[in-house]
């Protein structure tokens, strides 16, 4: 029996794997970061799957942002 490659997992399990929250998948759905049918799936009410191919692709796409800018301290000279 062949084994082909896992594409599509839960998103609980897809939390797991990568640190995301559940909160997080749901902002990228509502805000249309994600498309329906090919980042993410429900498949019922409750059931939300997620591609980890196309999460691969998405992530890949993004531009690198830091989180906090970086700024060095600056000595002021006070008098």
């Amino acid at each position: 029996m062949e084994v082909l490659p896992l594409e599509w997992v839960r998103a609980t399990r897809f939390c797991e794997l990568t640190g995301d929250s559940m909160d997080a998948l749901y902002e990228r759905i509502s805000d249309g970061l994600w498309a329906a049918g090919k980042h993410y799936k429900r498949t019922g009410k409750r059931t939300l799957w997620i591609n980890l191919s196309a999460f691969n692709t998405w992530i890949n796409n993004h531009p690198h942002v830091e989180a906090v800018p970086f700024h060095r301290a600056s000595k002021s000279k006070e008098a």
